[in-house]
C-alpha cells in the first residue's frame, strides 16, 4: 500500500452508530476482502482497554472516515467522532470524509457539514455494486469515473490493490534483507504476470 505517513495504518475508519454495528460489519467486510485496511471498532478495539483512545487513534491513523448514517440520530461518542473527523479534514485535505447512507438510513440525520460532501447511497441495499464501487473510490481518492455494469471496475481495483501490497510487501523484505534480489524479482514478476 502506498502510505505518505508511516502513521497512516488503514484505509478507512469506519464511525457509525452501534444501532447500525450488523450492516457497518457487513460492509467492512466486503471492503476487507478487496482488500482495503479497515478500521472497525469490534475488530480493533481490545477487551479490557479504554475504548475511546483507540477510536482516537485509529480515526487519526486513517486516510478516510465512512460516516455510516443509519435510522438513528448521531449523538454521543458517534456525534465526538464526525466532529473529530471533520475538524480533521479542515486541517488535512487529503482526509476524505465520505457520508455513507445505509439501507434504514434518515436523511434528516445527515449532519449540515457532512451534506457539502458527495455522499454514497445504500439505501438500496449494502448488495448494491454500483454504489460499493463508489465507495471504494472515494476510500482511495480516486473519481469512479463512468459505471459500466457489464465488467465493474471494482474487479480491477481488488487486483491492483492486492498486486500494489504484494509488492509493498516484497519490497519491505528485501529492504530489511530478509530476502535476496533475485527472489524479490522474481516474485514480482509473478505478481506482475498474475495482473496482465
Amino acid at each position: 500500500m502506498t502510505r505518505t505517513d508511516d502513521r497512516m495504518k488503514h484505509d478507512v475508519f469506519l464511525s457509525h452508530s452501534h444501532y447500525d454495528a450488523k450492516v457497518v460489519e457487513e460492509l467492512a467486510e466486503r471492503l476487507d476482502d478487496i482488500p482495503l485496511n479497515v478500521w472497525l471498532d469490534k475488530w480493533n478495539c481490545v477487551p479490557g482497554k479504554k475504548w475511546q483512545q483507540a477510536i482516537t487513534k485509529g480515526l487519526d491513523q486513517a486516510m478516510s472516515c465512512a460516516v455510516c448514517i443509519g435510522e438513528q440520530t448521531p449523538q454521543g461518542w458517534f456525534r465526538e467522532e464526525i466532529e473529530h473527523a471533520l475538524n480533521r479534514q479542515t486541517k488535512d485535505d487529503s482526509f476524505r470524509v465520505i457520508p455513507v447512507l445505509l439501507p434504514n438510513a434518515d436523511v434528516s440525520n445527515v449532519d449540515k457539514f457532512l451534506e457539502l460532501r458527495t455522499w454514497v447511497d445504500f439505501t438500496d441495499g449494502i448488495e448494491d455494486e454500483r454504489v460499493f464501487y463508489e465507495l471504494v473510490c472515494g476510500i482511495t481518492g480516486k473519481p469512479p469515473g463512468r459505471w459500466n455494469q457489464k465488467y465493474p471496475k471494482c474487479d480491477n481495483v481488488q487486483l491492483f490493490r492486492d498486486a500494489e501490497i504484494k509488492l509493498t510487501q516484497i519490497k519491505r523484505y528485501h529492504d530489511t534483507g530478509i530476502i535476496f534480489k533475485e527472489v524479490a524479482m522474481e516474485y514480482q514478476r509473478k505478481v506482475l504476470d498474475k495482473l496482465i
